[in-house]
């Protein structure tokens, strides 16, 4: 009781610290977070779906922190065919091919696009749509502190989304 109590909570605390998460390294390193804590909740669960892509993410993630380097759009593509191509294969082989599998996928996609070939703006716009899609499949999932945690982490990129964007319109007199 007691581990599941902080294996959902961990999850949902570093979610309110991205309200802080005002910098791309802040938010990236948010994410890092994320990953291995919803991970270890998603083991737990037997979620493995969502286990793979948080793994791959956390590796992702890390290789853009320690980089701070873009990738070429078309090593992107194929770095992404092959990952989403393994999470296929793990779901046919776990037996888990539903429409409900889909949402990691998708998850993944985005969220790899974002971290690998996308400046800040084009980032957490990724990962807004990416939170969305996995806050989904863990409610499905009755994964109530991951549902949470990406709802916030939504929320805040949404937030430092729209102060990037107001920070890059021209001022109009």
């Amino acid at each position: 009781m007691l581990v599941d109590v902080f294996m959902h909570g961990l999850p949902v605390v570093i979610a309110v610290l991205s309200f802080w998460s005002n910098t791309e390294r802040k938010v990236l390193l948010l994410n890092l977070g994320l990953c291995i804590t919803i991970s270890i909740s998603l083991v737990l669960q037997e979620a493995w779906s969502g286990v793979l892509v948080m793994c791959v993410a956390g590796l992702s993630t890390s290789y853009r922190l320690i980089t701070n380097k873009l990738v070429d759009p078309r090593l992107t593509g194929v770095f992404i065919v092959l990952m989403t191509s393994l999470i296929g294969y793990i779901n046919i082989q776990t037996g888990k091919t539903s429409w409900l599998e889909i949402l990691p996928v998708m998850t993944f996609i985005l969220y790899r696009f974002g971290e690998l070939y996308c400046r800040e703006a084009g980032l957490r716009l990724c990962m807004i749509t990416g939170s969305v899609c996995f806050a989904s499949y863990a409610l499905v999932n009755h994964s109530w502190g991951v549902a949470a945690t990406e709802s916030l982490f939504a929320l805040t990129n949404a937030f430092y989304l729209a102060r990037l964007q107001r920070r890059t319109r021209p001022a109009t007199v």
